[in-house]
């Protein structure tokens, strides 16, 4: 298998032959719509070999092509390979998925009557991965818009996992109907796009817990996305563009996981797709052909899903796919970076260091996983709205709100910031605290063995500064002496609030410790203020 820079170096050699003339030369020939770079078709079977692409409307018999309008079989040593364009249409286990994962089944819900088929349906996809919506850092689900969207949705409304295995009888007079409970609920939709460019759509998670202990659970990864070690990770390592002869990997709703090969980065104008009456057109899309010549890449029901390359990084976001059996089935998807510039997200990646230094020491695992009552909710859910009706309460969640992730992954996956948050009393703190939410109390916890609140802080911080990424490390830095002084002689939650209030202002803006003079822009309050609506 070729790796990544090898592609890459291909790719632009055959980009400099168009670029020199080849496009120009080529699209002067009537009936040519657009050339690109893609692996050559053989039969219908997609071949190993990088070549240029001549998309065109209907492919003749070459004795009807007059001899100056016939697409040469090499241009400057690069083969081409003359390709007509097909139609395209979108791609829609009902298991319960917790913690939330990539990969699973979401809808919203919603029945009404299809249009082209006139029966009751209800929308359903799958959640591709997390994201973090960069206006306000707070915790997105990624899809497509024609999943979340779905039967005339609207921002702000609930998105559920998972959806339902048979649509109810309805008449058409009694449509559409919504879920009114909130079972199963895991996000309110925020934001889709419909370009043509992108099919994209972002739900915030229902996240009610800086530490997860009330509302939802989720992780940043793909459920059973890495096999064997291809790609390396659930978890996604980083983001880049696709190149024609990747391999890469998809795990969606009706197939599973499926392995395939980027055939180009760059469709021509795709024939209108349907989707609730209205026609919608995309250009410039990543095509991908299945690994196994006998199998989809991707059917009804994986829209949404995120394509993967051999490595672990992002490249795509799967729509839909054209009407072919295979070996011609295509499936159709938005590039990744189209899709964040789209909606403003940045798509969320392991970001978690690696440590060599002596031998695997057996460590008690830090878990936030378990179901409060709903009495300890409903506590919970009163000290969170205290917090936030104070500016300096509202400040501190914000913070919070803007490194959890990182903070639980470290602090549960991460083995010397996990024996730090032990041998700092981190789990006895926990408790303590819990013990005081469900008591409706707002004494601050202590560690054990008469150790004080500032110290334990001060152990984890310094194994977080050690261990954690340059945003979190920066965090640290600028908020250490802020937050340590709130702590330190404080008895209960009002001693930390009014300590931090001379430093806070009044619309969420922090004094910089080591600068006093300096006002820098505050975190924007990851509260459930205005959830789900758009940004």
């Amino acid at each position: 298998m070729p790796s990544y820079q090898e592609l890459q170096q291909r790719y632009d050699q055959i980009k400099q032959v168009l670029a020199n003339g080849a496009d120009a030369t080529l699209r002067a020939i009537p009936g040519v719509l657009k050339t690109c770079v893609a692996l050559k078709v053989l039969q219908d079977f997609v071949s190993d070999r990088m070549c240029i692409r001549v998309y065109v409307r209907e492919k003749l018999p070459d004795e009807e092509i007059p001899p100056e309008e016939q697409i040469p079989k090499t241009i400057d040593g690069v083969e081409t390979d003359v390709v007509v364009v097909t139609a395209f249409s979108f791609t829609s286990d009902t298991r319960t998925v917790r913690p939330l994962k990539g990969g699973c089944e979401i809808s919203n819900l919603i029945i009404d009557i299809d249009p082209d088929s006139k029966l009751p349906v209800v929308g359903d996809g799958t959640f591709g991965c997390t994201a973090t919506l960069i206006s306000d850092r707070s915790v997105q689900l990624l899809s497509n818009a024609h999943v979340l969207m779905q039967n005339n949705a609207e921002h702000g409304n609930p998105i559920f996992q998972p959806s339902i295995a048979n649509v109810p009888p309805f008449l058409p007079s009694e449509l559409p109907k919504r879920r009114v409970t909130d079972e199963d609920r895991i996000a309110y939709i925020t934001d889709h796009k419909f370009t043509d460019r992108v099919d994209a759509a972002i739900a915030r998670l229902d996240v009610s817990s800086c530490c997860r202990c009330c509302g939802l659970d989720y992780r940043n990864e793909i459920a059973g996305l890495s096999v064997d070690g291809k790609p390396p990770s659930n978890k996604i390592l980083g983001l880049r563009h696709a190149l024609p002869g990747l391999e890469v990997y998809k795990v969606g709703i009706a197939t599973g996981r499926t392995v395939g090969k980027v055939v180009t980065d760059d469709t021509v104008d795709l024939p209108p797709a349907k989707w609730m009456g209205k026609k919608l057109v995309f250009t410039g899309q990543i095509e991908i052909s299945s690994a196994d010549e006998d199998t989809y890449f991707s059917a009804h029901g994986d829209s949404g899903a995120v394509i993967i390359d051999q490595d672990g990084f992002i490249v795509g976001l799967l729509m839909g796919g054209n009407r072919e059996v295979p070996p011609s089935h295509r499936t159709i998807a938005n590039h990744i970076s189209d899709v964040c510039t789209a909606l403003g997200i940045e798509i969320n990646m392991d970001r978690s260091t690696h440590s060599s230094a002596g031998a695997r020491v057996d460590v008690p695992r830090a878990t936030f996983e378990f179901q409060p009552s709903a009495e300890t909710a409903a506590l919970y859910a009163k000290g969170k709205a205290r917090l936030l009706e104070d500016p300096a309460g509202a400040w501190l969640w914000a913070l919070g709100e803007a490194h959890r992730e990182e903070l639980v992954t470290l602090i549960t996956s991460h083995r010397p910031v996990t024996v730090a948050w032990h041998r700092a009393g981190g789990p006895a703190v926990f408790a303590a605290a819990l013990k005081t939410i469900r008591e409706g109390g707002e004494t601050l916890p202590a560690p054990p063995n008469g150790a004080t609140l500032e110290a334990g802080l001060i152990r984890i911080g310094d194994a977080l500064s050690m261990h954690g990424s340059s945003a979190l490390r920066e965090a640290i830095a600028e908020h250490r002496e802020v937050l340590l002084n709130a702590v330190r002689g404080s008895d209960n939650l009002e001693d930390v609030l009014a300590k931090l209030r001379p430093v806070v202002e009044p619309f969420g803006q922090v004094i910089d410790s080591r600068e006093p003079t300096l006002v820098e822009p505050a975190l924007t309050s990851g509260s459930d203020v205005g959830l789900g609506t758009t940004t």
